[in-house]
């Protein structure tokens, strides 16, 4: 099962969100499922959109990860926002999603996930342009 993980950033912010009533209570990445037929960057787009109601570009992979968890094959895409940055709620997946600097972005976060990873090179000053 291929899905994205999206690391959005509009300069020196990156959208944080956290899911709509799950256990997990941690920041999160924009994340989907790809459709039958969609590329990758497609789905990068599509997800984003419905999520977090915004246009990117500048599109970038950056890694893959297997997830045993969801049985899933993940790929990580850093992008750019594309025009206006205020995140709008579509979908009820998530309950926030909201831009942070990397001085406010939580260090706790665990390497051994791929979004841990990707937020801790955002912190860090360290993702792909």
């Amino acid at each position: 099962c291929p899905a994205v993980i999206v690391g959005i950033t509009n300069g020196d912010k990156i959208i944080l969100s956290k899911y709509e009533g799950r256990r997990f209570k941690r920041y999160a990445l924009i994340a989907g499922f790809c459709e039958i037929g969609e590329s990758f960057e497609d789905t990068v787009r599509r997800e984003v959109k419905e999520e977090v109601g915004l246009r990117v570009k500048n599109l970038r992979f950056y890694k893959s990860q297997p997830w045993v968890l969801t049985d899933s094959l993940l790929l990580g895409f850093f992008c750019d926002v594309d025009g206006d940055p205020t995140p709008v709620l579509r979908d009820g997946e998530l309950a926030l999603a909201e831009w942070h600097t990397p001085e406010d972005v939580p260090a706790d976060y665990s390497r051994i996930s791929l979004t841990g990873e990707m937020i801790d090179r955002f912190r860090e000053g360290r993702i792909p342009k």
